[in-house]
């Protein structure tokens, strides 16, 4: 487990204020983390180029890592290098170290409707289809990919299905 995993941007913030976590950040975890940071305000301002140094920085301390694969992925769409990013979100998937591979899919998916690659799109979203708890916007991205293929009818059949959400501690606790 890394250390940004066990203790958060917050943790790692006050470990270093007070001292007693200086030491530690020379673990590649922390650095690609705060390579990450960086990305990310770079990126708010529109600076490509340099939020994809500081994304390349923290894949050379954590190359497995898929979030930072997904950043790399959006800045390349956002370059027009389509293909690239599909295969970082690929890559991605096949890295996560969970069971969580929606986010994956569903930019995957986006990237291939907004290239009219319809069929494989539907082809991909299928898969979170069949699970009990659909993702946000979901639906939307698989109505879409289904209208794209001539299939109205189930389109808008997902459009009007109402999907089992995520139970809540505090909902379980009433029963």
């Amino acid at each position: 487990m890394t250390i940004t995993r066990i203790f958060g941007a917050a943790g790692i913030a006050l470990l270093c204020s007070t001292g007693l976590g200086c030491a530690a950040m020379t673990e590649p975890d922390v650095r690609a983390y705060l390579h990450e940071q960086n990305a990310y305000g770079e990126i708010k301002k529109g600076e490509l180029q340099k939020a994809e140094s500081e994304l390349r920085l923290a894949l050379r301390d954590t190359p497995r890592e898929p979030t930072i694969l997904n950043n790399m992925a959006y800045i390349e769409y956002r370059q027009g290098h389509y293909q690239k990013a599909i295969g970082l979100l690929e890559q991605a998937r096949v890295l996560r170290s969970d069971d969580n591979d929606e986010p994956y899919i569903m930019n995957e998916a986006r990237i291939l409707i907004a290239h009219h690659n319809y069929r494989r799109a539907l082809a991909l979203l299928s898969l979170i289809k069949a699970r009990h708890v659909w993702p946000k916007d979901y639906q939307k991205i698989m109505a879409e990919a289904l209208l794209r293929n001539g299939r109205s009818a189930e389109a808008l059949a997902i459009l009007l299905t109402k999907h089992d959400l995520p139970i809540e501690k505090s909902q379980l606790s009433n029963r």
